[in-house]
């Protein structure tokens, strides 16, 4: 068995084991059953196989992970803290950061915009592969994480290369870009619907960036 929860990188796997639930509480055929089985146990063999030949996460990455799979969002998001409910689900994951690490290593970056913080792995991942007087500035609109992540941060040797900056994204990336600021790679994890606006801002003024961009909420999915 996995030792990963694959619920937390992909919620179609959530949807096999309550469908192998239902064929098994209902005296579905055993055909049925054991090719559920077998569907989930296929998932689980690359699942761990992806993570055994990644580098390992830092001790900060996962404290990172555990804080945001322990963290009660639902509480949070029903006392009016967060803008909306956060969600485990919309975290960079060990895969995903280590992959971040390495193109940002491979593009030999000195500076990377983070467009969506959220709990701050993908900033830190990032922020590991930089040089000593390297920055990510993280753009994040809704206030209630800035103070979080800045906690969850704070033991990492480069949590001083992690810069954050709350607002609405577009707003803030006129912001660097009247100031000036460029960026050597630039990762889209935000409003999905707004990625084109992203674009229009950033495209024109900096030539060679690599931009990246997380096309849905699922670890693996840059």
């Amino acid at each position: 068995m996995s030792t990963h929860d694959l619920s937390h990188y992909d919620p179609a796997v959530e949807e096999v084991k309550k469908a192998l639930a239902l064929a098994e509480s209902s005296g579905a055929v055993p055909e049925l059953i054991e090719t559920l089985k077998s569907a989930l146990q296929l998932v689980e063999l690359r699942e761990d196989f992806a993570h055994n030949a990644t580098s390992k996460e830092s001790a900060a990455l996962k404290g990172i992970l555990d804080e945001t799979y322990s963290h009660d969002w639902d509480s949070v998001h029903q006392q009016g803290k967060s803008l909306w409910k956060l969600s485990p689900i919309m975290m960079s994951g060990p895969l995903e950061g280590q992959f971040l690490k390495s193109l940002v290593s491979i593009q030999k970056a000195k500076r990377v915009l983070d467009i969506g913080l959220f709990t701050g792995y993908s900033a830190v991942s990032m922020a590991e592969a930089l040089p000593a007087d390297g920055e990510v500035v993280s753009l994040e609109i809704d206030e209630y994480l800035k103070p979080l992540v800045e906690n969850l941060i704070k033991d990492s040797p480069h949590h001083k290369k992690v810069r954050i900056i709350t607002g609405k994204a577009l707003d803030a990336l006129k912001n660097l870009d009247a100031d000036g600021e460029k960026f050597d790679v630039v990762f889209l994890d935000a409003d999905k619907a707004e990625y084109l606006d992203y674009f229009k801002v950033l495209v024109p003024i900096r030539d060679g960036v690599l931009i990246i961009r997380r096309v849905s909420d699922v670890e693996g999915s840059v």
